[in-house]
């Protein structure tokens, strides 16, 4: 903020100085050799002055894409943590088993661990929202509910990452076989 703000005074300084010079040259000057040179400085400061704020804006612009793009990687890392538990989740329902296997608890940790860090306050909202349903049921929520409900947090989840997904598109039917997309479009649960 203090860079920036000395940034502002001297861009405001160099303004008047080269203002000045040009008023000076056109107006006092009297032979027409000095006012070609004096046009002539003011106009190699603003090449000059201009070349130095197109290179320090690039700069920031470089340093602020590459902080972004660190952002998306550790958000990439942390989501990463949630599709391993959510799979792990899906695959044990599909095989009748009942409660979170250690592995998916260890991920789901992770996963809270690093939302906490990296997952805007929408995100964290929308998990909560997901996680209350998926406990709140207690392991008898109906497959389609905790498909249709995965499905809405992973959205989010990709809404952060960057993407806009539309309604219409359910990115769980990914992982599902032919035949369940078609018994779930027939219900009515994706489209």
């Amino acid at each position: 903020m203090k860079n920036n703000f000395l940034s502002e005074i001297w861009m405001f300084f160099l303004f008047l100085l080269l203002t000045g010079f040009l008023i000076w040259g056109i107006f006092y000057v009297e032979n027409l050799q000095s006012k070609i040179s004096i046009l002539g400085i003011v106009a190699i400061i603003v090449a000059a002055f201009t070349s130095v704020l197109t290179v320090s804006i690039n700069n920031k612009k470089a340093k602020e894409r590459e902080y972004d793009l660190h952002i998306l990687k550790e958000k990439q890392k942390v989501f990463e943590h949630f599709y391993n538990s959510y799979f792990e989740i899906l695959s044990s329902t599909k095989k009748g088993n009942q409660g979170l296997s250690s592995k998916a608890e260890v991920e789901i940790m992770e996963f809270k661990k690093g939302l906490m860090n990296w997952g805007s306050d929408r995100l964290i909202k929308k998990y909560l929202e997901f996680d209350t349903k998926l406990i709140g049921s207690e392991g008898n929520q109906d497959k389609f509910n905790m498909f249709k409900d995965g499905d809405d947090f992973i959205k989010a989840l990709r809404k952060e990452l960057g993407f806009n997904d539309s309604k219409d598109l359910n990115v769980m039917s990914i992982i599902l076989t032919a035949e369940a997309r078609k018994e779930l479009k027939e219900k009515g649960v994706i489209k």
